[in-house]
């Protein structure tokens, strides 16, 4: 009995072994393996966004032969900015780009409070005040590189760097005497200086040609010099200089269009029937 059921089973997967045949024909291949598109091209890319300066190192020179006892900065502050930057860059393939990227900064305010112990103070055994107060613009012109880290459902982590140089311009520099009375004013002076980025941030591809990023910056701008001081009240005033480091952390946010023609998806395989 047993021999009989296994013939009946053998001789039905013969009869339709032709008709499976005919039923994996009507499917489509299989889709070859996924390839990665690398692609190239020009890009121009616009940021804006707003940094938080930090000013350091802060001193004052004066002209040879004038001392000023004591001196020394009790208080340094400077505001924030915003900032707009344009750039023109190439991305060379999936994982490295670079730009050029010139950067306006809005005015920031400057404030700062040097104390000294002239033999003149009419504070006994004190220190005489001047109140300073200006503002500070910037034009900064980078050349950067960045490294993408890899990029799921859009998006792309990357990290980068830059140097250029840095354009300051102080502008309405005052010196009030808050102790003795008096006051200074400085004309405006641009000065320029070596410029150097750090940035991490995360772009996300709206289109294949359109990224848009954001990103954080540290952005070291070198040393800013002020114009000579020059009092009003009094011939002796020294023509003080002032000098100091100046830095800022940034939030930016941008885009970049690529001029780049991408190859177009692979075409569907057609199904095909066998009779």
């Amino acid at each position: 009995m047993g021999s009989i059921k296994a013939l009946f089973i053998a001789g039905a997967l013969v009869v339709g072994a032709p008709c499976l045949a005919s039923a994996a024909d009507l499917l489509p291949p299989p889709p070859p393996p996924l390839v990665p598109v690398t692609f190239s091209g020009w890009y121009l890319r616009g940021d804006v966004g707003v940094g938080a300066a930090t000013i350091s190192d802060l001193r004052s020179t004066f002209d040879a032969g004038f001392v000023v006892p004591g001196d020394e900065f009790d208080s340094r502050t400077v505001g924030d900015s915003a900032f707009v930057d344009f750039g023109v860059g190439y991305q060379f393939n999936n994982w490295f780009h670079a730009d050029i990227t010139g950067e306006y900064r809005t005015a920031a305010p400057f404030h700062a409070i040097e104390s000294y112990t002239p033999p003149t103070c009419p504070i006994t055994g004190g220190r005489c005040y001047d109140n300073y107060t200006g503002s500070i613009s910037n034009i900064v012109v980078l050349a950067n590189g960045y490294l993408d880290l890899g990029t799921w459902w859009g998006f792309t982590p990357y990290i980068g760097a830059g140097v250029g140089v840095a354009d300051h311009i102080v502008a309405g520099l005052t010196d009030i005497g808050t102790t003795v009375g008096g006051f200074g004013f400085a004309p405006d002076q641009s000065s320029a200086s070596l410029a150097w980025a750090a940035m991490a941030g995360l772009g996300y591809m709206v289109t294949p040609n359109l990224r848009l990023e954001i990103g954080y910056r540290y952005l070291d701008m070198g040393t800013v010099t002020t114009g000579p001081i020059h009092c009003t009240n009094t011939p002796f005033c020294g023509d003080e200089v002032q000098r100091f480091h100046l830095a800022s952390n940034d939030i930016r946010l941008g885009m970049r269009w690529i001029f780049a023609d991408l190859p177009p998806p692979p075409p569907a395989f057609p199904v095909v029937a066998k009779y």
